[in-house]
């Protein structure tokens, strides 16, 4: 009877730890910035992130452990002169440098979370959406630029860029969130 109960009690633990969250792979972060009359969408990520994120058995847990920091002047349009004139406007002062972000909480029955994002010294609070697929939990929200005390960078931006954007540039950025798990 005790080798029964043993051999059950390892074999729910080994149940659970098959089924922990853990990463398995890079974070995959997107903007999506938004330009002239028409809202002419562009995309990008950065090139340089770094997540902190622990294996746990309850999906909550592990996203709320997820800490993650990004290198502004890895900022990647795929354009080396977007990028440019992004990181030396919209990202040139020393205080937005590094975006940092955290999931604060999560509703896994309505799907959603509350992302911490840090940039230039300012704090504020995402709401996101997220879906599980094919091994990746996707999440997607909107932030506005102007919000973290970016007026000056984001008019220096939107004035250098005038020409391309037909003279509108929109400071609210959709981003998107990819952590792959096992």
């Amino acid at each position: 009877m005790k080798k029964i109960l043993l051999s059950s009690i390892l074999a729910l633990g080994l149940g659970l730890n098959l089924n922990a969250y853990e990463i398995n792979g890079d974070l995959g972060v997107q903007w999506t910035g938004f330009k002239t009359e028409k809202k002419v969408a562009v995309s990008g990520t950065f090139k340089d992130i770094k997540i902190n994120i622990e294996k746990n058995d309850e999906l909550t847990k592990f996203l709320k452990s997820a800490k993650v920091e990004i290198q502004t002047a890895s900022f990647d349009s795929k354009n080396p002169g977007r990028d440019a004139s992004i990181t030396s406007t919209l990202f040139s002062l020393a205080t937005s440098k590094v975006i940092k972000g955290s999931i604060k909480s999560v509703d896994e029955a309505k799907k959603t979370l509350v992302l911490n994002v840090t940039m230039n010294e300012v704090s504020k609070e995402v709401p996101m959406a997220y879906d599980i697929k094919d091994g990746n939990i996707i999440a997607n929200g909107t932030i506005e630029i102007l919000d973290f005390d970016m007026k000056n960078p984001f008019l220096a931006f939107a004035k250098k860029c005038a020409v391309f954007h037909e003279n509108k540039s929109y400071s609210d950025v959709d981003i998107k969130f990819t952590i792959p798990f096992k």
